[in-house]
């Protein structure tokens, strides 16, 4: 079974308790300690058996680490490692779930060859706003409900508003138009910058 590591918590010495999201569903696994064990963290793609226990949570067993090369990249790996973490929190109440979720990290494990990291992991956003049906048409102001025009404050969650009604970071409203569209090419490196920010956040 293949699935990627979305949170580890130490539990007693060196034991750790890891979820981990595989195509069906997230598994929160017991991973015992021992010299020979190969090391888990936040982000790696894992091949792994699964040691099931009437008495309680399953084992983890035989993770296998599938390496990515940019993982050599610190700060391809930092942005990866911070979606993965906000996308762990966004699905806190999941077990089964839909195939999506899997081939979307596999998507943008794919990506993250090629492309800048921040805007790979916006464009991944974009992808799971429109699959939970979030996507935000960007028509009205949340504040006063009249029509946007061509500049918008943005807040978290992708909240919108006119400048004088909401405070925050002013965009274009074609470019996050766009970008929702799965069209991130035409955002600008601030707009990119701005986006990563309320990204932090939260989904």
């Amino acid at each position: 079974m293949q699935g990627y590591i979305l949170s580890t918590t130490r539990v007693r010495d060196e034991d750790l308790l890891v979820r981990i999201l595989t195509r069906e569903k997230i598994y929160t696994l017991y991973r015992f300690y021992g010299a020979r064990h190969s090391v888990v963290h936040l982000g790696h793609k894992i091949d792994f058996s699964m040691e099931k226990d009437m008495r309680g949570i399953g084992k983890l067993r035989e993770p296998l680490h599938l390496a990515f090369s940019w993982e050599r990249d610190t700060q391809k790996r930092y942005f990866w490692q911070q979606y993965l973490h906000l996308l762990n929190t966004h699905l806190r109440d999941i077990t089964s779930l839909d195939s999506l979720y899997f081939d979307h990290l596999e998507e943008g494990a794919k990506r993250l060859e090629k492309e800048n990291p921040k805007r790979c992991i916006l464009n991944l956003y974009a992808q799971l706003l429109n699959f939970e049906g979030r996507k935000n048409t960007l028509q009205s102001c949340l504040i006063c409900e009249l029509p946007l025009g061509d500049n918008i404050i943005l807040g978290r969650g992708l909240v919108c508003g006119h400048k004088g009604c909401m405070e925050g970071v002013l965009f274009a409203r074609w470019q996050i138009l766009a970008w929702l569209d799965l069209q991130g090419e035409f955002l600008d490196s601030n707009s990119v910058d701005c986006l990563w920010n309320l990204l932090t956040q939260g989904l």
